[in-house]
């Protein structure tokens, strides 16, 4: 019962979120926010409470913390991002994860064709944008997505659910058809850094596919330290590395525009706000943080490790950086090494992408609370067509 009753409301969440994502410029009544928040409350502490021996004294910790920050930023400032995160993750206690990847795969997919059918038949607007990016200038479309880098962030977050929910099922036909969608959509976009996730992440399936995802001979005692410290040593080297930002320095100016400027754009922003345990209330990222580093007004911190030291603090950070190691342990434990992969993969994205908790994009965070054993299987399925993986 609560498990339907969860995915009900996770379905309501994504579709919501989702739409703020395109040029519908559709809005929710708040009271219907608060209704599903209400839902996913209940079935958070329910479940949490109903399974609380399948999960570690650190897990409930790390959950309840987590909640806990939600709630501080919704009375401290009526920030909702945190909670809506938390309780989409707490809610998730042993629902099966293929459902709820299904149900993102389906509603993400369907939405964005929406958008790009609309889009192109002038119901909506597609955004393009010109960019140069050496000698060469290339027009970016949006697709009836709210910006272009936008757009394939959907196709990456939507590839790595789907490859995460096929697991050991993953054929070739699916792979090569995956390869095929990311370069259609990179075409278009230029959104060059998930570009690189999204092809190193297909090689290493691809590898894992070719050895018939055998296990890796490799200690639990290095692959846990090392997906636990993996994000905290990420969001380290982006924020020592803006901290020193100095623009006469020849390879921190290049590598700033390799960056998208996100290198200034930080320093400045930590001339503003500084870093604080729970974060600042007048955070602030469009329209107060140019500086005069370039003539334009809009400003977007776009690494989330940067951007959540500023809004969100110290603490937050902290707590996000325990769950996605735990999250790790979690898929070594079980044996889904690429499950792992992906989580490097994200951590790696968050140096220089915003996505780490917004719904709409990014639902990773329920891999720390749902049921993957829906997902897993010993052997691929094969049929009567099929006896080499190819197909099946």
């Amino acid at each position: 019962m609560t498990e339907a009753l969860y995915l009900l409301a996770f379905s309501c969440y994504v579709i919501f979120f989702y739409l703020q994502t395109t040029t519908f410029a559709m809005r929710v009544p708040g009271v219907i926010y608060s209704i599903v928040r209400g839902a996913l409350f209940f079935c958070g502490l329910y479940r949490l409470y109903l399974y609380r021996k399948d999960y570690s004294l650190l897990e409930v910790t790390a959950l309840a913390s987590f909640m806990g920050l939600g709630l501080f930023y919704l009375i401290a400032g009526g920030d909702t991002l945190v909670l809506d995160a938390s309780l989409i993750t707490v809610g998730a206690c042993r629902v099966s994860l293929r459902k709820i990847g299904i149900i993102y795969i389906y509603i993400g997919v369907l939405i964005s064709i929406l958008a790009l059918i609309c889009s192109q038949t002038g119901v909506i607007p597609d955004y393009v944008f010109q960019t140069n990016y050496g000698e060469n200038d290339h027009l970016r479309h949006s697709f009836g997505i709210i910006y272009p880098t936008d757009c394939f962030a959907h196709v990456f977050y939507l590839v790595i659910t789907y490859l995460i929910v096929r697991w050991k099922r993953i054929t070739y036909i699916e792979l090569s058809l995956t390869a095929i969608l990311l370069a259609v959509a990179f075409y278009f976009t230029h959104a060059r850094v998930d570009m690189a996730g999204a092809v190193l992440m297909l090689i290493i399936v691809l590898i894992l596919k070719t050895r018939g995802f055998k296990p890796l001979n490799i200690s639990d005692r290095i692959t846990k330290p090392v997906v636990s410290l993996m994000m905290p040593l990420f969001a380290v080297f982006i924020t020592v590395v803006t901290y020193f930002y100095d623009p006469e320095n020849s390879l921190m100016y290049v590598l700033d525009s390799k960056l998208s400027y996100r290198l200034s754009l930080g320093k400045t922003g930590m001339s503003l706000y500084g870093f604080k345990l729970m974060g600042n209330s007048s955070f602030a990222e469009n329209g107060n943080a140019n500086g005069g580093i370039r003539n334009y007004s809009y400003v977007f911190y776009d690494s989330a490790y940067i951007k959540y030291l500023f809004k969100y603090g110290v603490v937050l950070l902290l707590v996000l950086f325990v769950i996605y190691a735990l999250i790790g342990i979690r898929l070594i434990r079980e044996r889904m090494l690429y499950g792992m992969v992906f989580i490097s993969i994200l951590a790696l994205s968050f140096i220089i992408e915003h996505h780490m908790l917004e719904l709409s994009y990014n639902i990773t965070l329920v891999l720390l609370t749902a049921d993957i054993s829906t997902i897993l299987q010993t052997e691929p399925l094969i049929n009567k067509y099929s006896k080499n993986g190819i197909i099946t």
